[in-house]
């Protein structure tokens, strides 16, 4: 499990601006169905009474400031769309480096280190981690197999990388217009999502524990999914498989 981190204002309506605020309410309505459901075990791992009334004070907010943000919230859904196809080319390729590194990791320490290290939480993480990750991969090119098409993954990085690096920004530029209205609300969206995290890993802590009786698919999220690009394509949770 990734230890957590303080997350700027900043760097909270990034995370925001990922998702829809529609989508980040419905989800935090089912957390608290959850949580309500599910207080007494909850509270034995940090999220108690008073953690679950300050989450409800913050539904409620983002809830009011929805209200009087309608027209940001539809213009931020229309550019979630169009960076969702990128946003999943950058976690289709970490994952093909990933697996493809995991073989020379198994009989190298210093390469499982650095893999672990250079794997990805948030979004947010994937410039870094195509970097950290070409970096490895450059390194043990020469004893992989010939058949795994390892260059492709090199050579593919740059532009990929590039777009990723400019992604936030774009989006940011596309909503001069009203960024002083929807600020405040993408970093509401942050606030939730991390809340909303935080809640299903203790979740699936509880149940594996034996202290809830429900799958662990429930304390999983459900609204809010990476790279929904094509309607046969598996999402991938943004919450990371513990």
């Amino acid at each position: 499990m990734k230890i957590r981190r303080p997350y700027t204002a900043l760097e909270k309506r990034l995370l925001g601006k990922r998702y829809s605020s529609r989508l980040v309410a419905a989800q935090a309505q089912d957390a608290l169905l959850l949580w309500r459901l599910f207080i007494d075990p909850l509270t034995e791992f940090g999220h108690g009474p008073d953690e679950l009334a300050s989450f409800e004070a913050e539904v409620a907010a983002h809830a009011a400031l929805m209200g009087g943000r309608s027209d940001g919230v539809a213009q931020k859904t229309l550019t979630l769309a169009e960076r969702d196809a990128l946003i999943h080319a950058g976690w289709v390729w970490v994952q093909k480096v990933v697996a493809t590194l995991s073989i020379p990791a198994r009989a190298d320490a210093d390469c499982a280190t650095r893999l672990n290290a250079a794997q990805p939480v948030e979004d947010l993480d994937l410039g870094p981690a195509i970097d950290a990750l070409s970096a490895i991969l450059k390194d043990k090119l020469a004893g992989l197999s010939p058949a795994v098409p390892a260059q492709a993954r090199l050579d593919e990085a740059p532009a990929l990388r590039q777009s990723l690096a400019g992604i936030f920004a774009a989006a940011q530029d596309a909503k001069q217009l009203p960024v002083a209205d929807t600020a405040e609300l993408d970093e509401r969206d942050g606030e939730l999502y991390l809340r909303v995290r935080d809640l299903y890993e203790a979740g699936r802590a509880a149940i594996r524990a034996g202290l809830i009786d429900r799958p662990l698919a429930n304390f999983r999220f459900t609204h809010l999914r990476h790279g929904r690009t094509r309607a046969n394509d598996p999402a991938v949770d943004p919450t990371p498989a513990q």
